[in-house]
């Protein structure tokens, strides 16, 4: 069995337009009908290059055939697989090389050709054929160009072979796709066993190999002289620097202006002022707020009368005041005043002053100059007692007077105000006669009547006589309510769990033959357990066993895996 990439000349990275140039090429030149001379070769050879394009122009089958090529090829010689991965363990003894020099059973000779060999397995067998691997070099290789990359790519050694020969299943053999799935996944497990495996076969070869290597050994002790050097010159530099600051030190003199005994006495100046500042600014806050404090306890405790203008020391001369005559006098002006403007403005009632019943029910009567003799004598005393409130009793008398004059400009004023009192009197009049009209409305005889008769009667007493002797009872016509229905308590149990809707599979499939949606309907017979689907645009059909389990879906995706197979066959 010949490779399929060489069959068709191509290497394994050609893509489908190279495939498809090269197997027509191929055709036209090995055609049985252009080869009549050697019809037998050509027919083995056509059909070669046919198998060989079926395979690579499908991606699934050419990415599998990728993978398991080299199985392929050997089990189709004939002999078992082999699998010819290098055997490390030799190598992990020092008595598989002579000396550490370059000669050929030398210690960099015997390893560098190992892992060249390794290395070329992986790329024979990866599909990227640039990976760049680096080499192991010889004893004279330079350890930033060379040994360095070396160790850091195989320190972290990962294969780049599939180890597809450690599969246990042919996924082709596979009845549906569950079936292939599941077999995938086992041969993936021991795929990636076999991998870490080698992988860390590898990684422990390198370790084996870095800890005999001199070139490591010396590039380690050159790490370590430059580290001490290092350290060396920078204790040298830092004894140095701090020499430097020593001698600076010790010449170092103090100037004049940073002499530490002239700056406290500039301290002391300093407070001693701002002391003396403090205790004046806190003397004159102390006077101010006392001063403030007394003449907002004399206001406090000072009395006023607004409708007088006068003040008051104490509470017994203000309650004295304010059940003088004089006073009430006035305060009776004041809402004679207020009332008389409201009316001017037209206020709202609710803007207006309120005013008491009684001053409602009385007209207002303004004082009379004529006083008493007892409100005369009483004055007199007030007046010698108040010496010192004599200007407020002037003022008093003057706002007195002005108010006299607003109130009365007109001799019309006092009708004013009596006509007011009529009126509210006249208006309790009408509310009495009202009441009285009902009174005697109440108190005249309510005529009863009989209802099948329609005899009149004075007293109810008599109707009921009349009704029950003569039996005139009519009866009444109720109205029958509508029950009212008694609510359910609640029950504590909990409702039933909504069945799913269960939607039924579909019947109906698209044909893989002519590509037609919805083409292909699938009949099931239960009772001879079979299934068969056709399609009604390309008359293709297929029939296959089936058991109480099956749907429609299950007799099309057998469908499906049948072509498959019979594609790959």
């Amino acid at each position: 069995m010949r490779c399929h990439y060489e069959v068709l000349g191509v290497e394994q990275t050609a893509n489908e337009d190279d495939l498809k140039k090269a197997y027509k090429k191929l055709a036209l030149q090995w055609h049985p009908d252009k080869n009549l001379d050697q019809i037998a070769v050509a027919q083995k050879r056509f059909l070669e290059i046919r198998a060989a394009y079926e395979v690579l122009s499908d991606p699934r089958e050419r990415s599998w055939y990728d993978a398991h090529r080299d199985v392929m090829l050997q089990k189709g010689s004939g002999d078992d697989y082999q699998d010819d991965t290098i055997n490390i363990f030799p190598f992990f003894t020092s008595s598989c090389y002579q000396g550490y020099n370059d000669t050929e059973n030398g210690f960099y000779t015997i390893y560098n050709k190992l892992f060249k060999d390794i290395a070329q397995q992986d790329i024979k067998a990866s599909t990227d054929k640039t990976v760049e691997i680096p080499e192991f070099g010889n004893s004279e290789s330079d350890y930033e160009e060379v040994v360095g990359p070396f160790y850091a790519y195989w320190s972290n050694y990962c294969t780049l072979r599939t180890y597809v020969w450690k599969e246990e299943h042919d996924t082709r053999d596979a009845f549906d796709r569950r079936v292939r799935r599941l077999m995938e996944q086992d041969n993936k497990k021991l795929r990636d066993k076999a991998k870490k495996e080698r992988n860390d076969e590898v990684r422990e070869l390198v370790a084996f190999v870095k800890k005999r290597d001199k070139r490591v050994q010396l590039r380690k002790i050159y790490l370590e002289e430059q580290a001490a050097q290092k350290k060396k010159a920078d204790t040298e530099r830092r004894n140095r620097e701090k020499q430097k600051k020593l001698e600076e030190l010790a010449q170092y003199k103090e100037s004049q202006w940073m002499s530490f005994e002239d700056f406290e006495k500039q301290l002391d100046d300093m407070e001693n002022k701002v002391k003396g500042d403090f205790q004046d600014s806190d003397q004159d806050d102390t006077i101010n707020e006392n001063e403030n404090g007394e003449e907002a306890i004399d206001d406090m405790n000072e009395l006023y009368c607004v409708a007088c203008n006068k003040s008051f020391k104490s509470d017994r001369a203000f309650l004295n005041h304010e059940n003088s005559r004089k006073h009430k006098e006035f305060v009776q002006l004041m809402k004679a005043h207020i009332q008389q403007e409201n009316e001017e403005l037209l206020l709202n009632k609710d803007e207006q002053v309120d005013l008491t019943n009684d001053d409602y029910d009385q007209s207002v009567q303004l004082p009379i100059n004529n006083q008493s003799s007892k409100s005369k004598k009483k004055k007199k005393k007030q007046r010698r007692n108040n010496k010192d409130n004599a200007s407020s009793d002037d003022e008093t008398e003057d706002m007195k007077q002005e108010l006299e004059e607003e109130l009365l400009p007109k001799d019309n004023t006092q009708e004013e105000i009596s006509n007011d009192t009529t009126s509210i009197n006249d208006k309790k009049k009408k509310n009495k006669s009202t009441t009285e009209d009902n009174d005697e409305a109440s108190q005249e005889p309510v005529i009863l009547q009989c209802f099948v008769c329609k005899e009149e009667f004075t007293s109810r007493n008599v109707l009921f006589k009349h009704i029950k002797e003569l039996d005139h009872a009519k009866p009444i016509q109720v109205k029958s309510e509508p029950k009212i229905s008694m609510g359910k308590r609640k029950s504590k149990r909990k409702p039933p769990p909504k069945q799913k809707r269960i939607e039924a599979l579909a019947a109906v499939f698209p044909c893989p033959f002519c590509s037609h949606d919805r083409s292909c309907e699938v009949k099931v017979d239960r009772k001879a357990n079979v299934g068969t689907i056709e399609c009604r645009m390309c008359q293709e059909a297929y029939s296959t066993s089936i058991h109480y389990l099956s749907e429609a879906v299950d007799v099309y995706n057998s469908w499906i895996d049948a072509c498959e197979e019979q594609n790959r066959d």
